[in-house]
């Protein structure tokens, strides 16, 4: 009698495993309709690391020393500002930093518009500066013995 009641349980359990996927695929309801993919906004600020300009992208590094790179597409469209004046993919130079707004199409990151920074000036020290070089002292003459 024992043996039966066992018997009868493992064959309820596995009925339970096997029959409980597709129970529980029949409760769910239909996905809803994919709606049509919109563009995503999104930016970044950084380094120039490669302009390319036969497929007309910009590489642009950022984060923690520069791990970060991405590569962003500059199409017709794409508004180009180097230093506050309009500009070209070509007005662009490695090395200078950038303001980039993207939107991802497709799989691709297309630039909608790159700011190029001017390049920070080095600061005058002053002479009150304790860093400042200080100027050769001149040989004093020997003060007068008596």
């Amino acid at each position: 009698m024992m043996r039966i009641a066992r018997l009868l349980l493992v064959v309820g359990v596995m009925l339970a495993v096997a029959a409980g996927p597709g129970w529980a695929q029949t409760q769910m309801p239909p996905p809803a309709p994919a709606a049509p993919a919109s563009p995503t906004p999104a930016s970044l600020e950084g380094t120039v690391k490669k302009v390319d300009h036969n497929a007309k992208t910009v590489l642009v590094s950022s984060g923690l020393f520069g791990l970060f790179g991405r590569t962003l597409e500059v199409t017709g469209d794409t508004q180009i500002q180097v230093e506050g004046r309009q500009a070209t993919l070509t007005d662009i130079q490695e090395g200078a930093k950038v303001k980039a707004s993207y939107e991802w199409r497709g799989g691709k990151k297309i630039a909608t518009r790159l700011d190029v920074m001017p390049a920070p000036q080095p600061a005058a020290k002053s002479p009150a500066d304790p860093g400042a070089p200080k100027p050769p002292m001149e040989p004093q003459p020997p003060a007068p013995t008596k």
